[in-house]
């Protein structure tokens, strides 16, 4: 597999490096982790070879798949199936043909959307369907853990932008696009894909822009951010939170303590934008749909404020879709988790 470094390579490299490869190869699937660039250098290198861009839809990191006009316009030419529609007409049943363009498509938005099946099942039946008709690449690209994470940070700064010139070359090239948003950017008209907006009232971007404040964590043992937590609480009314990691027998927060607004998910924002995860669900039994980009058990420690502080239905299934541990710290000190023996290591440490 191709890997393209953003950390170790200049943009211009960069482009040139993916450039090349759509040279020789008419399909691209770009994988990595959330910050490492594959939206950026995807809009970036649009020109007249390309027909379209996808995005795997997913709540967090996307493989982007570039198509060359010469391979799309193949692909419409091949009929995969001829697909009986639940309609009868006057001389019986009604039937549509599937091309294979129809059913790159399709793959794209089931892989991820529907099924959720992940990135290796993404690129075996994307080979599988092209196979004999044009060449697939696949190109994992990776930067830095530091970049990484400062790139997920300020991602939304830039995002109308790169927005805006994605639509200025799908109208000037041509190219077909599944792209709605980017980061708390959107299509302002998604007929026409010619304005770009900000998110809606309501709408959740997942970025730092969506929460009150951060407050960092560095030099705070665990007992410390804790009661920061407990007393932003009582006398705030607000939810907040922050991440652990455990490995090799010791914990260490890995996050700032994030205050919750009105339109914040938590939770889920810290695990993309501190910790980075990829969708590699293997099969439709697994629980577990994401998996890290670091090593060790992640725990995502917070405070709410609605109900009566105890787990979710939301804490539960999230931590079986992330395999974290989740834990929920009350006002008074009152601690519920996931994790059995974290929960009551946790009130050990929360003892009045």
């Amino acid at each position: 597999m191709t890997v393209i470094n953003t950390s170790e390579l200049d943009r211009g490299e960069a482009q040139r490096a993916l450039s090349s490869e759509l040279d020789r190869h008419p399909l691209i699937i770009l994988l990595g982790p959330q910050g490492s660039g594959k939206t950026t250098l995807a809009i970036e290198l649009i020109d007249s070879r390309v027909g379209a861009i996808f995005e795997g839809r997913v709540r967090s990191s996307q493989p982007v798949i570039l198509l060359r006009k010469d391979a799309m316009d193949a692909m419409q030419r091949v009929v995969v199936e001829h697909r009986k529609l639940p309609i009868e007409g006057a001389d019986g049943g009604i039937y549509v043909d599937v091309s294979m363009y129809d059913a790159l498509k399709a793959t794209i938005e089931g892989v991820f959307d529907v099924l959720e099946l992940g990135e290796d099942v993404l690129v075996s039946r994307i080979t599988e369907l092209t196979d004999g008709v044009i060449g697939v690449s696949v190109i994992e690209v990776v930067a830095d853990s530091e970049d990484l994470r400062e790139r997920r940070m300020n991602r939304h700064e830039d995002a109308a932008a790169r927005l805006e010139l994605l639509l200025l070359k799908e109208q000037r090239f041509g190219v077909e696009s599944n792209i709605w948003g980017i980061q708390g950017a959107r299509v302002g008209d998604i007929i026409s894909r010619d304005s770009v907006s900000p998110y809606l009232s309501g709408q959740i971007s997942r970025t730092p822009k969506d929460f009150s404040r951060a407050i960092p964590t560095k030099g705070l043992s665990l007992e410390e951010c804790l009661r920061e937590m407990i007393g932003i609480a009582k006398n705030e009314k607000l939810e907040s939170g922050f991440l652990v990691l455990h490995r090799e027998g010791e914990q260490q927060a890995i996050s700032d303590i994030l205050v919750g607004s009105r339109n914040s998910i938590i939770g889920v924002t810290m695990l993309e934008l501190y910790v980075g995860y990829r969708q590699r669900r293997r099969n439709l039994q697994d629980r577990q749909v994401y998996v890290p980009d670091i090593e060790g058990t992640v725990e995502l420690i917070h405070s709410h404020m609605q109900g009566d502080f105890r787990l979710s239905d939301a804490d539960r299934g999230g931590a079986e879709r992330f395999g974290i541990i989740v834990s929920v710290v009350e006002p008074d000190g009152g601690v519920d988790s996931t994790n059995e023996a974290r929960r009551e290591e946790l009130r050990q440490i929360l003892w009045w």
